[in-house]
C-alpha cells in the first residue's frame, strides 16, 4: 500500500507543478471530516490551489455535481471505494482521481484512477485504519513534515470507534508513534468517559456511550446515585469533582463498580472492560476543552455534521478557534441532548423492535434523525435489551423521501463470520439502492416501500454467512 500512496503523491505532485486545481470530496462525519481537513492543509502547503466539499453520501448525485466543475484532479477520501462504477462513468474520462478509503471495495481498473484500500492490502479496515488514516498517509507520503497532521488521523479513527476493544491497533498505532515523537499525541491508561478533561465526573458517566453503560448512559439522576453509592462525592471543596480528581483508590473503585455495572446488563466482560483502556491527549490543543481529548474532538465534529455545518468542522481541524469554534460547541451540545432523547426515544418504543430469525429490525419512520440512525442502532444492540444478540437493522426516513438503512453488530458476531458491510451491498442491489461499509457496521439507501424486500434478501445473506 505504501508504493501506491508513493505513486500517487508523485503524480499528483506533477499535477500540481502543472497549475492543476485538486477538488477534495469527502464525507460529513467525524472521519470524514478530519480526512478532509488533512488533504486540505497538506494541499495549500504544496501551493496548491484545493476546494474541499463534504457531503452526506457519495451517490450518484454527488459524483455527477463533481463531474459539473473545472478542477482536474479530484481526490475522494472516507468514501468511493464502493462507487467505483458510477466514478468511471462520470469522471475517468475527464479527471485524474485518487480514492482513499477503508470500507469494503469493489473493484475497477483505470489509467486515471488511483485506488487506494487497506483492503486491498489485507489491512482491516473497521479496525485498524480509518478514513483519516488513510488521507494521512497519502499527505505523509506527499511530504514527510506532515506529521503534525497525526492527531487528525487519531481524531478520525475515534470518531469511526477503531478503539472499541480498548486501544488502537493496526496502522493507527504507527499514526499514533508518528504523532508521539512529534510531540503532538500523548496516549495512557485511564477510564475512557466522555469529558474526562471538560466534565463534572457524574456528568462524564452520563454522557459516555463508547462503551454505553446500560443505567448509567444519559441519566444524570442514575450517575449521581451511582457516584453517592461508591462514596465518591459529587463535589469535592466546593467544586465539582471531575475524573482527575480522583485519588487511586477512588477511581478503582468506580472502575471496577462500572465493568460490574455493565456486566450485570449481560454486557460480555471483555466488552465491558474497555470501559479502562488507552485516551489520547492533543499536546498543542489548549488544557480543558473538548479538542483536547481526542475521543471529544470526534464527538464534536460528529454535532458539526449531524447539524450539515461541515465547514464549521472541518475549520475547527484547520485551526480555527474563534467564532465557529464557538459555534461547533454549540452543536456538540446539541448533538449530545439529541442522543440521550434517543436513548428515551429507544426505551419508550422497544416494542417495535421486531425480532426476524437471523437479525432483528426497527422503522424509526421520520422520528430519529437519519443522520444518528447508526448511532441509535449501536444504542439498543449496546443496551443489550436484546437476547439472544444478534445484528440490527433500522430504517429511517431521509428528506429526499427515500429510506436510510443502518446495520450494526457486535464483535463476537463478526468472529462467526457476519460481514454486515456485504449484507448491505448485496441486499441493497437487489433492491435497486447503494449500500455497503464495514463488517460491524453499514448501511444502504433504498426505496420507500422496498423495505420488506430489503429484509428479505439482508436475512439471505446474514444465513448464507453464519451458516458458512
Amino acid at each position: 500500500m505504501l508504493r501506491e500512496l508513493e505513486e500517487a503523491s508523485k503524480v499528483l505532485k506533477e499535477l500540481i507543478e502543472k497549475g492543476k486545481v485538486v477538488r477534495v470530496i469527502t464525507h460529513n462525519d467525524a472521519d470524514g471530516l478530519s480526512a478532509g481537513a488533512i488533504l486540505h492543509k497538506s494541499l495549500i502547503r504544496e501551493n496548491c490551489a484545493v476546494h474541499t466539499r463534504s457531503v452526506k453520501q457519495l451517490d450518484e448525485g454527488a459524483i455527477k455535481d463533481a463531474s459539473a466543475n473545472s478542477q482536474e484532479v479530484i481526490i475522494i477520501a472516507d468514501s468511493g471505494s464502493g462507487q467505483l462504477e458510477e466514478i468511471k462513468e462520470h469522471l475517468l474520462e475527464k479527471y485524474h482521481v485518487i480514492v482513499l478509503d477503508h470500507h469494503q471495495p469493489k473493484e475497477i481498473k483505470h489509467e486515471n484512477l488511483f485506488h487506494i484500500n487497506p483492503h486491498n492490502h489485507g489491512i482491516d479496515g473497521a479496525r485498524e485504519i480509518s478514513g483519516a488514516g488513510m488521507a494521512y498517509l497519502f499527505s505523509k507520503a506527499l511530504n514527510s513534515a506532515n506529521v503534525d497532521l497525526s492527531p487528525l488521523a487519531i481524531v478520525g479513527a475515534l470518531g469511526d470507534i477503531q478503539d472499541a476493544g480498548g486501544e488502537l491497533v493496526g496502522l493507527n498505532r504507527d499514526i499514533l508513534e508518528d504523532g508521539a515523537k512529534a510531540g503532538v499525541l500523548k496516549a495512557e491508561k485511564d477510564l475512557r468517559l466522555f469529558g474526562r478533561q471538560t466534565r463534572p465526573l457524574y456528568k462524564a458517566i452520563e454522557y459516555t456511550t463508547e462503551p454505553f453503560i446500560p443505567g448509567l448512559s444519559g441519566s444524570e439522576s442514575a450517575c449521581a446515585q451511582f457516584l453517592s453509592d461508591l462514596d465518591i462525592p459529587i463535589k469535592k471543596n466546593d467544586k465539582f469533582t471531575m475524573l482527575a480528581d480522583l485519588d487511586k483508590d477512588e477511581r478503582q473503585r468506580l472502575a471496577t463498580a462500572l465493568i460490574l455495572k455493565m456486566i450485570e446488563y449481560k454486557v460480555p466482560p471483555k466488552f465491558a472492560e474497555s470501559i479502562v483502556g488507552e485516551v489520547y491527549t492533543l499536546l498543542n490543543e489548549e488544557k480543558r476543552t473538548p479538542l483536547r481529548d481526542a475521543r471529544e474532538f470526534a464527538t464534536l465534529l460528529n454535532g458539526c455534521g449531524k447539524h450539515d455545518k461541515n465547514g464549521i468542522g472541518i475549520a475547527v481541524c484547520l485551526g480555527e478557534r474563534g467564532e465557529l469554534y464557538q459555534k461547533s460547541l454549540e452543536m456538540l451540545k446539541e448533538h449530545k441532548g439529541y442522543l440521550f432523547s434517543c436513548y428515551n426515544w429507544i426505551s419508550q418504543n422497544i416494542g417495535r423492535i421486531k425480532n426476524a430469525e437471523v437479525l432483528y429490525y426497527i422503522h424509526t419512520n421520520n422520528e430519529i434523525n437519519e443522520s444518528v440512525l447508526g448511532t441509535v442502532a449501536s444504542m439498543i444492540l449496546n443496551s443489550r435489551i436484546l437476547t439472544p444478540i444478534k445484528p440490527i437493522i433500522a430504517f429511517s426516513e431521509t428528506e429526499d423521501g427515500a429510506i436510510k438503512v443502518s446495520a450494526r453488530g457486535t464483535r463476537e458476531l463478526i468472529e462467526k463470520g457476519l460481514n454486515l458491510g456485504k449484507v448491505m451491498l448485496y441486499a441493497s442491489e437487489k433492491t435497486g439502492g447503494e449500500g455497503g461499509g464495514h463488517d460491524i457496521a453499514a448501511g444502504a439507501k433504498i426505496e420507500r416501500g422496498k423495505e420488506e424486500e430489503f429484509l428479505r434478501h439482508a436475512k439471505e445473506e446474514i444465513k448464507r454467512q453464519l451458516h458458512e
